[in-house]
């Protein structure tokens, strides 16, 4: 029912229709004041499921009941933009409008806006100035909050001698393993990166450069110095690794993916990003050299893998790290209870991409990108993942991925 694809491919439907947000809290008036600030057409309408709200005014603008919408529909080409950034809400509302059976196939999200936005800020009559005030700033914010809350963590490792390290490249269900460690009150401390100088290209400005280089010369110091280190790393699929890892930055509002046109399809972008990440030091299964070996000395491909089983275990001086594959995480968990000495252990989803706010266009991408063969043939083909799985599993992902491979 949702179609972001199709404004993010073509922002001028919100020319040609009337605008409807349904929403009218305080994600609807956010909504409404990004529409007048690049410029696009204003609201007509908001919606809302409240009935306190029905024939009330938010911001100028009338607040429709479901009915009201319904008849509206009927008579009017309808663009319905869903303003609310809580999945659980988000997905409530979806079912609402789905029961009314409308006649429109403009409904889109405020994401879907968001991404729209972005990418075509450049487009004629389109304030672009203020959306990349957003990207900025919201940009800053969020490294900021990632920062604060490593600062926390340091502070916690510092003082702790029980702690487990889950140390792994990004999108491998590490977030899953450490909130389920913190369930059972065991301090886990997460990273991606200890490699300055690639993390440091991340990075908005020197202030960052200049923390991250103390993050990590500090857990570097304490890593070496420790009698014992636990850490846990995983391993996931490299094709699905790499889609969801572009889906990630979108939280951020950097989902540009600035080196492909606006005029080119979304989708297609998507698919040349793939491509161009075959090249990146840090993607993927180039993480356990140009990261892994390089800060802890330990070599995961000199080391025997159990495919069958799913994990392997590796003591390298003082750490002993559990090397896993995110496909059989869920039958993992007492050997994770083992590793780091407790009776029981259980997973707790999170960090799922039907918990984020990019769900629906992610669905759609999934189920509609052609790739390019040449990505499949470099990973799927290196020797290196072989090494996690067997070939019976790689045959597995050239099938799962089969309708989507561009020849």
């Amino acid at each position: 029912m949702i179609n972001e694809l199709k404004l993010i491919d073509n922002i001028d439907v919100l020319h040609e229709n009337k605008i409807v947000l349904y929403g009218a809290g305080a994600i609807g008036v956010k909504a409404l004041k990004i529409l007048k600030e690049t410029g696009m057409p204003a609201a007509a309408y908001f919606c809302d499921g409240d009935p306190r709200k029905w024939g009330t005014f938010v911001e100028g603008v009338e607040v429709l009941s479901l009915s009201e919408l319904k008849q509206l529909d009927e008579s009017e080409n309808l663009a319905i933009i869903i303003a609310s950034e809580y999945v659980p809400f988000l997905n409530q509302i979806t079912e609402d409008i789905a029961w009314l059976k409308l006649r429109t196939d403009n409904i889109f999200t405020l994401f879907g806006l968001t991404v729209s936005l972005v990418r075509n800020d450049k487009a004629s009559g389109l304030n672009g100035g203020h959306y990349d005030t957003i990207s900025r700033v919201s940009s800053d914010i969020y490294n900021m909050g990632i920062w604060v809350n490593r600062l926390k963590q340091y502070i916690k490792w510092a003082v702790n001698t029980n702690v487990v390290m889950v140390y792994s490249s990004q999108k491998t269900g590490s977030i899953t393993v450490a909130n389920s460690l913190h369930e059972i009150n065991i301090l886990a401390d997460h990273f991606h990166l200890l490699t300055g100088i690639e993390a440091a290209k991340m990075l908005p400005n020197h202030v960052y450069e200049e923390l991250f280089a103390w993050y990590v010369k500090e857990r570097l110091d304490l890593l070496k110095t420790r009698k014992s280190v636990k850490i846990i790393i995983i391993v996931r699929e490299p094709v699905g690794r790499n889609l969801s890892q572009i889906f990630s930055e979108s939280r951020n509002y950097r989902f540009r993916l600035s080196h492909t046109l606006p005029c080119e399809p979304f989708i297609n972008s998507v698919a040349e990003s793939l491509v161009l990440r075959k090249m990146f030091t840090m993607d993927s299964l180039n993480w356990f050299d140009n990261e892994l070996k390089v800060t802890l000395d330990i070599d995961v491909y000199a080391h025997p893998f159990d495919r069958e089983k799913g994990y392997s275990i590796i003591k390298h001086g003082n750490a002993e790290a559990l090397v896993m594959k995110l496909e059989k995480l869920n039958s993992l968990e007492r050997v994770i209870a083992e590793f780091v000495g407790v009776p029981r252990f259980k997973l707790v989803n999170a960090n799922e991409g039907d918990n984020k706010m990019y769900k629906y266009l992610y669905k759609q991408v999934k189920e509609a990108i052609r790739i390019p063969r040449e990505v499949f043939d470099f990973y799927y083909k290196d020797p290196r993942l072989a090494h996690f799985y067997s070939e019976e599993e790689i045959a597995g992902f050239w099938k799962k991925w089969e309708n989507n491979i561009a020849d």
